[in-house]
């Protein structure tokens, strides 16, 4: 279980990076719940699954033509049960080629209804760039 999953995380990373938000959005739970730590103007912000993937169509549609792209270097991958993967990674985000953003992740992937989507999603500010 834990390589199908690695793949399946592997394919949602490449879509990330390649894909439109609607395939982004088809990734993500509908239990999926987000606490993001990176912003300048406030502590956090906390998702849930339909304001995510709201947010998704607006981000990447303002990043259209700036060659938004999204590296991982993993630190921790694991199986928390066996449908579910945890991993904590660096995640630096470039535009044309210029990182903008480093941020320190963790996410829980969980396989429903025979599909792995995003289901957790923690991030801070990793690194000041």
């Amino acid at each position: 279980m834990f390589d199908e999953a690695i793949a399946a995380v592997e394919a949602y990373r490449r879509v990330i990076n390649e894909g439109t938000a609607e395939e982004v959005n088809a990734w993500i739970s509908d239990d999926f719940i987000g606490y993001f730590g990176y912003y300048p103007d406030r502590d956090y912000e906390v998702y849930r699954s339909e304001h995510y993937k709201t947010d998704n169509l607006e981000t990447l549609a303002m990043y259209e033509g700036k060659e938004p792209h999204w590296e991982y270097s993993d630190l921790a991958r694991n199986m928390r049960t066996e449908n579910e993967l945890i991993l904590s990674a660096i995640v630096n985000f470039s535009l044309h080629g210029k990182q903008v953003a480093s941020v320190l992740a963790m996410e829980v992937f969980r396989k429903e209804q025979g599909e792995w989507k995003l289901y957790r999603q923690h991030m801070e500010k990793y690194a000041t760039v």
